[in-house]
């Protein structure tokens, strides 16, 4: 009788172990039993993701009231991907995976372990499948207003927006270049997910002129992920050029004769570039 009793609680534990789950903290909140899979949505190439897991189990174990997971990693990589594993003890359990920065376009699967070591809690390790879609297509960004006609010295401010749609957050490089040492930058802009950041760009021209300066963004992951758009600045210094100046910087006129040229500056947008 009692082997048989044994062979029960045998058999209902290592049934708990195989039915037994993890806990997400990130990029989702969910339980994770071994053999699932996990969708961590679309990055770009040379993108990294973060996933973590709460090392404590509340069930389970060697006495039945849970314990601690010691460290977890990311197996069987794609090739040229790259992984930092957890450190020990962590809490929580961070593993992250940056994609191949030269990676190509479609669907990636590789696996995360939990890891209880030498078995010390009878938790028994858990595996989960993840799967990643890389796509090029991960970052917008926008200038407006595209032209801009002002006077001599006078300032013209441009608004860009940069969007990510990737599934992690990303550093990208803005520049501008054409106009010369005094107004080409480099700037690095971080972006979380799925979200847009507007910075503006004001320069000014001394010389009747039209420029076109470059705007680019390029991800500091891949320079896969990049875009550049052309802008215009027509300097010049008729009249209609100076009352469409004062839509875009800073006004010169007298004081009594804001209102005036600030209706002339409405007027002007009448009027052809």
């Amino acid at each position: 009788m009692f082997g048989r009793s044994a062979f029960v609680f045998l058999a209902v534990l290592s049934l708990a172990t195989v039915g037994f789950s993890v806990n997400l903290l990130s990029p989702t909140i969910q339980g994770v039993k071994n053999g699932d899979v996990i969708d961590l949505g679309t990055i770009g190439p040379g993108q990294t993701v973060s996933i973590l897991i709460d090392p404590v189990m509340t069930t389970g174990g060697i006495h039945g009231s849970g314990g601690v997971y010691d460290r977890a990693e990311a197996i069987e990589l794609p090739r040229g991907w790259t992984t930092s594993a957890s450190k020990l003890y962590q809490n929580p359990l961070q593993v992250t995976i940056t994609a191949d920065s030269k990676a190509k376009e479609g669907s990636y699967n590789t696996s995360i372990t939990v890891i209880d070591e030498l078995g010390g809690e009878q938790l028994g390790d858990v595996t989960f499948k993840v799967k990643v879609r890389i796509t090029y297509d991960v970052m917008d960004f926008d200038v407006t207003p595209t032209s801009i006609t002002t006077g001599p010295g006078q300032p013209a401010r441009f608004a860009i927006t940069i969007s990510n749609k990737a599934s992690t957050s990303d550093v990208f490089e803005l520049g501008a270049d054409g106009l010369g040492r005094r107004w080409d930058f480099r700037k690095l802009i971080f972006v979380p997910a799925m979200t847009s950041k507007t910075m503006y760009y004001e320069v000014a021209g001394s010389e009747e002129e039209v420029y076109t300066p470059t705007i680019s963004v390029v991800s500091k992951a891949s320079d896969i992920i990049h875009d550049e758009k052309n802008i215009t600045l027509v300097v010049r210094s008729d009249l209609i050029g100076d009352y469409k100046a004062t839509n875009h910087g800073t006004l010169i006129f007298p004081i009594f004769e804001a209102t005036a040229y600030s209706l002339a500056g409405l007027l002007s947008n009448l009027f052809g570039s």
